[in-house]
């Protein structure tokens, strides 16, 4: 199993608590930009990474809960494969 963040719900609360950007939500949930940006990628780009306890902590805190409101379980884990040749 796998954590996904619900990037529209996460957006929905950035508007509404306003953080006029990334780097505002980024600050108010403890995290890097980065992490925040590749959190919310698509979960097919090979930059996409899932977040991690820090993330949802800080999600939690800053928004308050439930956990299922800004992330879900995904069964399917997907395997990165390298691009080299």
């Amino acid at each position: 199993m796998t954590v996904r963040l619900n990037v529209e719900a996460l957006e929905l609360e950035q508007k509404k608590h306003g953080y006029m950007n990334d780097t505002q939500l980024a600050a108010a949930i403890g995290v890097s930009v980065t992490q925040l940006w590749r959190a919310k990628l698509p979960v097919d780009d090979d930059r996409h990474n899932s977040p991690g306890p820090a993330f949802i902590g800080g999600v939690i805190n800053a928004f308050g809960g439930p956990f299922e409101k800004y992330f879900f379980l995904e069964k399917v884990v997907r395997v990165r494969t390298s691009n080299s040749a």
